[in-house]
């Protein structure tokens, strides 16, 4: 059948610095004909099979990418009509689109991976509704920047699995729509996974009802919050809850003095769960079960974990040691494993419940500390910093079998304020002197650097926004000044090692 849709307003024309990535890991094969463009009548058709018929997210998907280009491609209404099954042969300027395994191609087993066959009319076959999205986007891109399409084939797939942006809306509040924004510049960008980490020691941002005290004046609500994971479905983002612990607790615990941990001189450490306490635990455990219910659509949950004390002073507070031997019943126990027990436990809880956890890295497998725990190697890490010589190296974790996601703080931290010494990451550094191999190392130190294959482990990397100065940027101010470096990850994440200016 023949269905017609109203496309919507039509958007500002796509520009090589906001439309959408159209280069990735792509290998073009020219062959002979002349170029494709639409005519008069042309159609998106697409094929009935097994994954396409009553597939309604496919078909949302195909409107979705037309109407982004109403308005840019001339005439608007050429491929507004969209058709199912084989009833016809495909004409001249057409657009085919076959939802497959990509059996054919080879080595391409990414599940965004694409193929574009140009002639008399144009066919994209792609390995799910998300690559069907990017072959879409890369076609009609092409056409609206140069006209027509040279005959010929594109095969196109991601070098890293996750291309992320995380966004840190505890300290700083952000407002429904900015953040529904940003989800849209980021499916054109081809960054397919969202980190919100609502919980900070200055601000809780999401609205809770097991502990509604915990929360900041500002905040989402619930309904807020749904609104912006049905987009993020809508637009094949996955979105990841971020809710750190047992460090960056201080906006939850101002209202709970009793669970924060104190050194043996009773002086708190500034937003730090005691985690010695039961109650202390269950109250996370509560927040935690109440997220997990909210973002049950996810796959992935982050736990922090990271700045819980400073890490080389575990001795000031006797109480985490003396928990390890006495409760844990570890023979010479320390703080360190009462710490990795906690991790330990959250991660537990969720992954009963189907998640997978993740955590920083900065705790973890330390030069000066002897774990008589080992963090469950389910649990993938996100390597962010090694600014402390006692870090463990990511070479270290990668052989404790962890996944790791490469959050490398010297490249892709956008730290409101420039705060902690950090300054704004551009494109021009991004392009010229990151991969998504390269992983921060403290000055003076070897690079710790994969210049070869990526190892199988390295599942992803991320750009960060850390609002650590709220007010030294407005939501307009931040969503342009991180255009630039933001693109230019999103790049070099998709190609990998290569310059994505060639």
């Amino acid at each position: 059948m023949d269905t017609d849709m109203n496309m919507g307003e039509p958007l500002e024309r796509h520009t090589a610095n906001n439309g959408p990535l159209t280069g990735g890991q792509q290998q073009t094969a020219a062959a002979s004909g002349e170029p494709w463009r639409l005519s008069a009548g042309s159609k998106t058709r697409i094929v009935d099979n097994a994954r396409s018929d009553n597939n309604s997210v496919l078909n949302e998907t195909v409107f979705i990418v037309l109407g982004e280009f109403s308005g840019i491609l001339t005439p608007v209404d050429q491929i507004v009509t969209v058709v199912h099954g084989e009833t016809e042969t495909p004409a001249l300027g057409d657009i085919v689109i076959e939802l497959t395994d990509l059996e054919a191609a080879g080595d391409m087993d990414s599940k965004e991976a694409y193929v574009i066959d140009i002639g008399h009319y144009t066919k994209i076959t792609a390995s799910s509704e998300r690559a069907v999205m990017y072959g879409l986007r890369t076609l009609l891109q092409r056409l609206a920047d140069e006209g027509s399409v040279s005959c010929g084939t594109i095969t196109d797939s991601p070098v890293m699995p996750e291309r992320a942006l995380h966004i840190d809306i505890g300290r700083k509040f952000y407002s429904e729509d900015w953040l529904l924004e940003r989800i849209r510049e980021m499916s054109r960008l081809r960054l397919n996974t969202l980190q919100l980490h609502f919980s900070e020691n200055e601000g809780f941002r999401l609205m809770s009802q097991s502990h509604p005290e915990v929360v900041s004046e500002q905040a989402l609500s619930k309904q807020e919050m749904k609104a912006i994971i049905l987009e993020a479905q809508r637009y094949h983002v996955d979105i990841i809850p971020s809710l750190d612990s047992p460090g960056h607790l201080g906006q939850a615990l101002r209202t709970h003095p009793e669970w924060l941990l104190k050194d043996s001189a009773g002086t708190p450490a500034p937003g730090a769960l005691d985690i010695t306490n039961p109650a202390a635990r269950r109250f996370v455990l509560d927040l935690i079960d109440e997220y997990a219910e909210l973002f049950a659509g996810s796959r992935y949950f982050h736990i922090g974990g990271d700045e819980f004390i400073n890490f080389a002073e575990f001795d000031k507070y006797p109480q985490l040691a003396e928990y390890a031997r006495n409760v844990l019943n570890i023979s010479g126990g320390t703080g360190v494993d009462t710490y990795i027990d906690y991790l330990n436990e959250v991660a537990e809880h969720l992954e009963s419940r189907g998640w997978t956890v993740r955590a920083w890295n900065d705790g973890l497998y330390r030069a000066d500390q002897t774990q008589r725990v080992a963090p469950k190697p389910s649990i993938q890490i996100t390597y962010w910093t090694k600014w402390h010589p006692m870090m463990a190296p990511v070479e270290d974790i990668l052989a404790k079998g962890h996944q790791v996601i490469n959050y490398n703080d010297g490249y892709l931290y956008y730290v409101l304020g420039e705060h902690a010494g950090y300054t704004y990451p551009t494109a021009e550094k991004i392009r010229t002197s990151w991969h998504p191999g390269l992983f921060p190392a403290r000055t003076g130190e070897a690079k710790q650097e994969y210049t070869g294959a990526y190892p199988r482990e390295l599942v992803g990397t991320t750009f960060s926004i850390w609002s650590d100065k709220p007010e030294a940027q407005t939501e307009a101010e931040v969503a342009s000044s991180l255009r630039g470096p933001l693109r230019a990850m999103a790049e070099l994440a998709w190609l990998g090692k290569q310059d994505a200016s060639e």
